[in-house]
């Protein structure tokens, strides 16, 4: 694969109504704050440096627009992941996890109430794993994220919240996700291998990083014929009902970096508002080494063709091959950071009857109690 051809650095020639984004948000052209129907993937010529996705998260002084949490509905009956509501796709730069467009009062979709007046309870369109994370925190990298799009019809564009993603202990929650991606990884792969093709499993080893990982030499990409594809679906072996936010519960944060940004694949237009929680949530090395394969081997059971856009040539991706669109320039960007003096939990506000805390007190109630005041330099008005 030539980078220069297909990579991020070739994004801004793809006409943008011939992209997969287009197409998918098009029907909700009317309720978005630009023109998707102009590629905005050149950064400099587009937005002057400004304003583009991903970036490097830090405090610029700019102020916290939120003034609680963000609330995910409890009433929401979270279904399988291979059950009959979500759809499970490995895209060519992500692994994605869907929903159906549905009335407001639906339960049956996860959604959420987010701060800044966006209004009650807006459902998730969907929610896609990339590896390595797109965004780094205060210069540092991850090995993954999650970001979640929100649909709101009231022309302020997408909210997105985001999880960083950092090695450490086995996560259930997203194997739950990594079984069901094995899933489709195997039916393209039992397809491709019946017509005589070259079996993936045996030819690629996207790392040779041997360090131990039981876990991940457990979990084997073993054949499943059709048979056993429809029990996995029917008996939901990948686990019971998913729900995207509990990532969040798992970094034990309710504080996050916003920013007004950009999708993050052609026609990168300006359409989102960024949320990225500032505390990761944790993945086993395994767990890693699981998600690449599937990603970066997947074939198209059609056609056999290799589906992902994996990057090897990007300077941003020497250490690991990578499906992220490098950072983005973010010297003049309006990023804010919302800490415990903007807003404490709503499980805090009740127990402490009060709705922040005092400014040197971030210790006793945020984990990450980091980055509170701009480094020198950092301000988005110099």
């Amino acid at each position: 694969m030539n980078d220069m051809n297909y990579g991020p650095n070739a994004w801004h020639k793809i006409p943008a109504t011939q992209t997969d984004a287009y197409k998918y948000w098009k029907d909700l052209e009317k309720y978005m704050p630009a023109d998707m129907a102009k590629n905005t993937c050149n950064s400099k010529g587009d937005f002057n440096d400004n304003k583009a996705s991903p970036v490097n998260l830090r405090n610029t002084d700019d102020n916290c627009k939120e003034f609680h949490q963000l609330r995910p509905n409890r009433r929401t009956d979270h279904a399988p992941l291979l059950g009959r509501v979500a759809t499970v796709e490995i895209k060519s730069h992500s692994l994605r996890i869907s929903y159906p467009r549905v009335g407001k009062e639906d339960l049956t979709v996860p959604s959420a109430d987010i701060p800044q007046g966006w209004g009650k309870f807006l459902h998730v369109a969907y929610c896609e794993f990339k590896v390595p994370a797109s965004h780094t925190m205060q210069g540092k990298k991850f090995v993954a994220e999650m970001n979640c799009y929100i649909i709101q019809k009231a022309g302020r564009g997408l909210g997105v919240f985001t999880i960083l993603f950092e090695i450490g202990s086995f996560n259930k929650l997203l194997d739950q996700a990594i079984c069901a991606f094995q899933t489709v990884w195997q039916t393209g792969k039992n397809a491709c291998s019946r017509g005589g093709r070259r079996d993936l499993e045996e030819e690629v080893d996207v790392v040779d990083n041997d360090d131990g990982d039981n876990d991940f030499r457990a979990r084997k990409f073993e054949n499943t014929n059709t048979s056993m594809f429809r029990d996995l679906q029917e008996n939901s072996k990948c686990g019971g009902g998913w729900n995207p936010f509990e990532f969040m519960y798992q970094t034990k944060s309710w504080h996050f970096y916003g920013y007004r940004g950009t999708l993050m694949e052609p026609p990168c237009s300006q359409i989102v508002e960024h949320r990225v929680f500032d505390t990761p949530a944790e993945m086993s090395i395994g767990q890693l080494e699981d998600m690449k394969k599937i990603l970066f081997t997947h074939q198209d059971p059609g056609t056999c063709q290799y589906t992902s856009v994996h990057n090897k040539f990007e300077s941003v991706a020497r250490e690991f091959e990578s499906v992220a669109r490098p950072l983005q320039p973010s010297q003049r960007s309006r990023i804010h950071r919302c800490t415990c003096r903007d807003f404490i939990s709503d499980e805090q506000r009740r127990k402490e009857g009060r709705k922040s805390c005092r400014a040197g007190t971030e210790k006793q109630w945020m984990p990450n109690p980091t980055d509170l005041v701009p480094a020198r330099g950092e301000q988005w008005d110099l």
